[in-house]
Formats: C-alpha cells, structure tokens, sequence
C-alpha cells in the first residue's frame, strides 16, 4: 500500500471543543484546525486520547471527524481515531472514516478487560480486513488501555494483512520502540507518541510525532522535524530541550492544554465530566510557566 508521506511528522491529536453546555463547539473545533494548520501541523488526528474519545458518543465521535475532515479540505491528512472497547464500534467507526474521505484510521487496543494476544488478533484482523483498502494504525498505550501489543502479535498482524500500516507507541521504552522499527521494516511507519521522546525516537527510526502537546505549541514540534530532516541537530536538540520545559509546564494533560488554548487566543472550552478543569492555583502556575517559556 503506497503511502507517501502519510503517517509522518508532526501528528498533532486535536483537542474537542466543548461549550458552556457541554456540546461539540463545532465553530471553535473549526478554529482550532485553522490554527493548526497556519502553525506548520501536517496531519491531524479528531477522536483520539487528547480528543477526549473515550467520553464521546459513536455521534459525537462522527461528527468531530465529519467537521475537521470538512474543514481540512484536503489541504493536510486527516486520520481519525476509531478504536473502542467493542470490535463492533471500532468497525463503524472506521467505515465512517474511510467513507468520509479520511486517509487513514488509529485503532487503540479495547480497554478495561485483560485480552490475550488471540483475542486482540482477532480485533484488529476483523477491522483491517472489512476496510481492506484503507490504511491503520495500531496504537498501543498501555498506560492507559491496559494492553500492550507485543512484537509477536506485531508480527502477526503485519504478515496477515497489508493495510496495517503504522503503529504510534505511547511507552516510554525506547529499547521496546527500536524493536518495533527493526520488526515493521522499510515500508512501515513506528510513531512515537511521548514527547520527552521525540528527538530520541527519530535517531532509531521513527517517522513521526503523535503530540498532545501540539496543540497549544505546533509550531515547537514542527521546528525539531524540520531541523532533524535538515540535519541541524543543535537545532533540534534545542526544540527537544524546550519540549521538555512544555511538558512541565502542561503534565502531558489535556485539561492543562485546553486550558492554555485560551492564552493562544483559540478558546476551546472545559474538558468533559468526570474529567474536571483547572483550578485557580494550577490555572496561574500554568500561566506563569508559559510566560517564562516565552513563545507567547
């Protein structure tokens, strides 16, 4: 399956904008890709973790990738996260994507339950082979999902299908992350998604960034892949160093990115409940620590 240079770069997993009532903002969901794609972002991804997936509903989940697949126009990529704790949701949702004019899908492991590698097998073949023509990323983060896909289920899956593409590793494990680059091969795409990574993880093969980050500072991100390409490492050592002091500023934490959306002069409203937002103490060091990042 040609890809191009799909499912490279900098992957930037939007926030959902809610309103004061707690309702998909679809005008400011509509900002915010605008934003991010005057600031250098390539691809995008609606639906994911940062997206607040797992608090949507199967419409909620459509609609958001509906309206940034709408609003793209084609001008960057589009991937849309439809994985789900049921094989049968995942399924409709990566349908839905591949006939809305995504390039692609991300398919989390189903969570809460403890899954063998047989059983996840099963899941993914089930996915990739009803959309046999439309390219996947696995995404595995076991910090949050519980399950880790192991390099023999890796394997697997890749020498079952062909349109398993791509696998973003949200793990901290840079040793387990080469042995995935080694196991994909040539024509396969390992991304990375911790962004105290970011640097490291393109030294050993990968090909992209999936950053929550992103968001509030594209511009950072897009920097350290342009002077890494360039090979300018004392460049992109630096965007790396002051990746580091974002992630302090944020704690790898949507509530804090959408929080700071605002100081961007893009406001994308409140998480979703039982996720809460800043208070005052954590809204004011957080402003204080972007003040001294000074990229406002």
């Amino acid at each position: 399956m040609k890809l191009g240079k799909r499912f490279t770069g900098v992957i930037c997993p939007i926030l959902t904008p809610f309103d004061e009532f707690g309702k998909i903002d679809i005008k400011a969901l509509q900002r915010l890709v605008e934003f991010l794609i005057e600031h250098g972002i390539e691809s995008i991804m609606p639906g994911g973790t940062t997206g607040e997936g797992m608090l949507l509903s199967i419409d909620e989940r459509k609609l958001i990738a509906e309206t940034v697949v709408n609003q793209v126009r084609n001008r960057i990529d589009v991937i849309v996260h439809t994985g789900c704790i049921t094989t049968a949701d995942t399924l409709e949702l990566t349908k839905h994507a591949q006939t809305i004019g995504a390039v692609g899908a991300s398919v989390i492991t189903p969570y809460f339950f403890t899954y063998d590698d047989e059983a996840l097998f099963q899941y993914y073949i089930t996915v990739a082979k009803a959309t046999s023509d439309f390219p996947i990323a696995l995404y595995c983060f076991p910090g949050n999902a519980k399950q880790r896909i192991s390099l023999s289920l890796f394997s697997r899956l890749r020498n079952e299908v062909d349109n398993i593409v791509a696998i973003k590793l949200s793990d901290p494990n840079l040793i387990l992350f080469q042995e995935y680059v080694q196991a994909g091969g040539e024509d396969f795409r390992t991304l990375c998604g911790v962004d105290a990574l970011a640097l490291s993880a393109l030294s050993v093969g990968s090909v992209g960034q999936v950053s929550g980050n992103s968001n509030v500072f594209p511009e950072v991100f897009c920097n350290l892949y342009k002077a890494f390409a360039a090979g300018n490492m004392s460049e992109a050592k630096r965007q790396q160093v002051l990746i580091n002091r974002i992630r302090k500023v944020f704690k790898d934490d949507l509530t804090y990115f959408k929080a700071a959306m605002k100081l961007r002069g893009v406001p994308v409203g409140d998480p979703r409940l039982p996720l809460r937002k800043l208070n005052f103490k954590e809204l004011e060091e957080m402003k204080e620590g972007i003040d001294q990042l000074g990229l406002l």
